[in-house]
This record gives C-alpha cells, structure tokens and sequence, in this order.
C-alpha cells in the first residue's frame, strides 16, 4: 500500500466536495478518448501545413510517446504491479465520462460514478507509472525544447491531466510525480539521441536535405 500521506492526498483530490462541474471537468480531462480526435487534427495539420522544423517536432513526438508506451511503461507497469486506488481503498471514488460515442456527445449524460472495490486478495495492478501523466509531459517536454518558453506553456494542461487522473481515482498522487519526472528525463534523453543520429547519419543518406537542415532541433 501507499504511504499514508500518499492514501490522504488521493482522498483530498478525490473527494466528492458536491460540485458536479468539477468532477466532470476532471473528467473531461482525464478521458484521453475526448481529446483524440483534437490531437490526431492538430498532427494532421502540423504534416500537412508544418515546416521543417514543426514537421521534426511532430515525428519526435510520436517517435517518443510510442518507444516510452512499448518500451517503458507498460513493461513498468506490469514489473511494479502497484494496485490503483479503486482496487485498495473502498473510500475511492472512480469518476468517468458515459460510455457514449463519440465522446463529445458524454458531456451531455450523467457521469459514471462508482465507489472503490478492494480486491481480496490483491491483483497485479497498473497504477505506476501513469500512461496519461507520462505522455503529456513528454508532449510538454518536446515542446518546450522546440518552442521555448511558448512550448512550456503546455505543461499547465499537462498538470491538469496529471492531477485529473488522481481525482478521478485512477492514480496515487505518487504515480503522477514520479510520472512526470521520469518522463521529462527520459524525453530529454531521447531527443538528444535524435539530433545525435540526425547529425551523424543525415549527411550520408540525404546531403542535399541535411544541408539545408543541419540541425534536426532548433528553436523557433
């Protein structure tokens, strides 16, 4: 189990304080299905309509998020084998968006509220580290690195998500911490491993393009 200032920070976020709103922003926020069709849009007008240097951002990106996903964070996930806060505390509240479709239309149904089941006995769980947190701050991360300081204005909604899917139930506040941290190390890693490769390998397999790119990552 978590520590007890873990369980009483989950148990403050997590809260039923009365306030629908709240409970279906934090579920809005924390329903990666919402905001895909947004996210695929952006990426498919940043292929279409970006430069070189939004084009190399894009590709890191998804370059990034897929070798964390398959290579880190779901092999974590099943090595650590944290159980959620659902599966560990009755007190838990696990907050959702209707299982409707698309999911835009959720906002005009209730929630799905239901209260935590801990298991007896216990079941592997996936608690750590946070897919959802994980992601948005290496989106944040790769952002910032292109764009500067307008790129870390993307780690405020990156916070927020991280923090929905603790108030949603899903996440010990822990998970998104150590989340958030190690995706950010990790997301640095790998993109000076890309301009690495770019620098070394660019000029012998396409001169005439790495010669109008020498950099794959430059600030703008």
């Amino acid at each position: 189990m978590p520590s007890a200032l873990d369980q009483q920070l989950f148990l403050f976020f997590n809260a039923d304080r009365g306030l629908p709103w709240l409970d279906k922003a934090w579920a809005v926020l924390s329903s990666f299905d919402f905001w895909l069709p947004a996210f695929v849009l952006a990426g498919l007008l940043v292929a279409w309509r970006g430069g070189f240097h939004a084009r190399a951002m894009l590709v890191c990106l998804l370059l990034s998020v897929g070798i964390k996903e398959g290579g880190i964070i779901n092999p974590l996930k099943k090595t650590i084998g944290r159980q959620r806060p659902l599966d560990s505390l009755a007190e838990a509240r696990s907050i959702g968006l209707a299982s409707v479709e698309p999911k835009l239309f959720a906002l005009g149904h209730p929630l799905k509220i239901k209260p935590g089941d801990p298991l007896d006995p216990p079941a592997i769980g996936k608690s750590l580290p946070s897919g959802h947190t994980s992601n948005m701050f290496c989106f944040a991360t790769v952002l910032t690195v292109f764009y500067r300081w307008r790129g870390a204005l993307f780690y405020l909604p990156a916070a927020l998500v991280a923090l929905s899917r603790v108030a949603t139930g899903s996440h010990w506040p822990s998970d998104i911490v150590v989340s958030a941290l190690g995706s950010i190390l990790v997301t640095l890693g790998l993109l000076a491993l890309y301009a690495w490769i770019w620098r070394r390998w660019a000029p012998r397999l396409v001169p005439q393009f790495a010669a109008r790119h020498p950099e794959l990552i430059s600030t703008a």
